[in-house]
């Protein structure tokens, strides 16, 4: 009997501290449920880029002169532009990329002789950039940068939103207009950069009025140069419906507007630790794709024997 009073004492007395260690416990596992959700999210991602990138089509891609041929079709390629510059914008930080949502509709925004008989809405417009005047490029050419990276992502008008677009052969245009950096702000940007202060973090939106977004288009002399391939979305999900234009004239942008870009988070208001947001996706293999060009000086690869259905002539 007295052995059993001692333990039954015993237990008494551990009892309480017993209790304390699953408190403890259970408030440790607590805390690291947000932890284990966040690495939840970082491997589903991971797994995502992983499956992306074994597919053969990804993009951006470095243009180089081996894989470019000269398409002599495209020397009298036109292209139509009929954005709508007094139409009310939404700019967004999607923490990939500022991105600027212009208005739903079914106006024909834009047209090429390279693509006859198709019409095509301005959806998005999103900016790249980076922190060097040659490091801000998504493309490069030649292994060569530049300080930013414009697309202008349109929808195919037969269809009636851009995820139904994405999925089809020709849902999907991308125009790429390069930056360059430089001393002289340019005036098209300033009403941009004047309502950046309200995107600062990602997810966050702000409505840009009267945006002529045309003005960041090359003149028509200098669309006569461009590169055309094959391709996918630069930001998630990378779908490879993308046909890419890539031109080669830049577009001036001073170093006072992209240090106002760089200043932009990727994360949110709530994260505990703020990160700059680096909105360039990593260069992806051209897999035997041929690069075709409107102009000879970059070209080195021979055109496929059999030409792909380009009848436009301009």
């Amino acid at each position: 009997m007295a052995f059993l009073e001692q333990l039954s004492a015993k237990f008494s007395e551990l009892s309480p501290k017993i209790n304390s260690v699953v408190e403890q416990a259970n408030k440790a596992k607590q805390n690291l449920v947000p932890v284990l959700n966040k690495c939840t999210q970082q491997l589903d991602t991971l797994g995502k880029i992983l499956q992306v990138n074994a597919n053969r089509q990804q993009s951006p891609i470095d243009l180089l002169p081996s894989i470019t041929a000269f398409d002599p079709d495209y020397e009298n390629v036109t292209f139509t532009f009929n954005y709508d510059d007094t139409a009310n914008c939404v700019v967004k930080n999607i923490g990939q990329c500022l991105q600027i949502k212009y208005p739903e509709g079914s106006n024909v925004d834009f047209t090429s002789s390279l693509f006859p008989g198709e019409e095509y809405h301005l959806e998005t417009v999103n900016i790249h950039w980076g922190t060097e005047p040659m490091n801000g490029s998504e493309h490069t050419v030649g292994g060569v940068g530049y300080a930013g990276e414009i697309h202008f992502i349109h929808r195919n008008l037969k269809y009636l939103n851009l995820d139904l677009a994405a999925k089809q052969p020709n849902g999907v245009v991308g125009l790429s207009v390069f930056l360059n950096e430089s001393h002289d702000d340019n005036t098209n940007l300033i009403s941009l950069n004047n309502v950046l202060s309200h995107v600062h973090y990602a997810g966050t939106e702000a409505v840009l009025q009267t945006f002529k977004l045309s003005a960041l288009v090359p003149t028509a002399e200098k669309l006569k140069e461009f590169w055309h391939y094959e391709g996918s979305e630069t930001v998630e999900p990378y779908r490879e419906t993308v046909k890419w234009i890539i031109f080669r004239a830049a577009t001036p942008v001073s170093s006072s507007q992209l240090d106002t870009w760089r200043a932009l988070r990727r994360t949110s208001h709530e994260d505990e630790i703020e990160e700059k947001m680096v909105p360039l996706r990593a260069l992806q293999p051209a897999n035997s794709r041929i690069v075709r060009s409107s102009f000879k000086s970059v070209a080195q690869a021979e055109l496929p024997a059999v030409q792909k259905n380009f009848t436009g002539t301009g």
